[in-house]
């Protein structure tokens, strides 16, 4: 596994405990708006990519992970679905220009620390995709009681059974916010209990704020279509705490 390969993506049988397995109506329904082929970015264990194969869309899947493209590549053989599974940096991939729309989801934006990994995303993506395509980006809208919150403070990220029998997991996160980056910091610990040791690892999110991402859209080639509080489709106001664009090429 890359050593730059963070620690919760580096087990992928474990990720679906962490951050379930849901699947929102908002995509199933853009999938029939804007039809196919779908890339999804960042996909993961296959959350979302496989549920949008199951509809008969052609969908392919990028992801750096060795480990969360194994398990995405056994969950869609029990389901009996085809995915192109396509291990890659979103930073840096180049797909034949066949998409109808890609996305990135649940917030994987924030895996972009720099504006040059914004704009080398957003080039890859534009490159992508066909020239009446879309975009779709869904990221959450930073929450500054949680971004000031002491370094200290230490608090449960989530806690599951062992997929592979060892007892019940519990996995601690502390985290630092840097403003002058707008980066956090999150410290991710791993609790196993047939180990005296817990397993460290760092998490760092860039934070993007809703001017801040109007702007960097608008100034690397993209049209906001539309912009949600969530993936209800709510209006996106002051009380939203989900940010979601609707984007096509300009």
């Amino acid at each position: 596994m890359p050593a730059d390969i963070e620690l919760i993506y580096q087990r992928g049988s474990h990720y679906d405990f962490l951050c379930g397995t849901a699947v929102p109506p908002f995509w199933l329904d853009h999938a029939r708006r804007y039809g196919g082929p779908i890339l999804e970015l960042g996909c993961g264990t296959g959350r979302l990519a496989i549920p949008l194969a199951q509809a008969g869309y052609a969908v392919t899947g990028l992801d750096r992970s060795p480990s969360m493209l194994t398990e995405a590549r056994k969950k869609a053989a029990r389901q009996g679905v085809k995915v192109h599974w396509q291990e890659g940096d979103i930073r840096a991939f180049t797909l034949d220009p066949v998409f109808a729309w890609a996305f990135l989801a649940n917030n994987t934006l924030c895996h972009l620390l720099t504006r040059m990994d914004f704009e080398a995303c957003l080039a890859c993506v534009r490159r992508a995709l066909k020239p009446e395509g879309y975009f779709i980006v869904e990221v959450f809208v930073p929450n500054l009681a949680l971004l000031l919150q002491p370094s200290d403070a230490r608090h449960i990220f989530a806690e599951y059974d062992d997929p592979e029998g060892r007892g019940h997991i519990v996995v601690w996160e502390t985290s630092l916010y840097d403003p002058s980056t707008q980066i956090k910091h999150n410290r991710i610990s791993y609790q196993f209990p047939d180990q005296a040791n817990d397993e460290v690892g760092d998490l760092p999110m860039r934070m993007y704020f809703p001017q801040e991402l109007d702007a960097l859209f608008h100034y690397n080639g993209f049209i906001i279509e539309h912009k949600y509080g969530g993936l209800d489709g709510r209006p996106f106001d002051a009380a939203a705490s989900t940010q979601v664009f609707v984007l096509r090429m300009a």
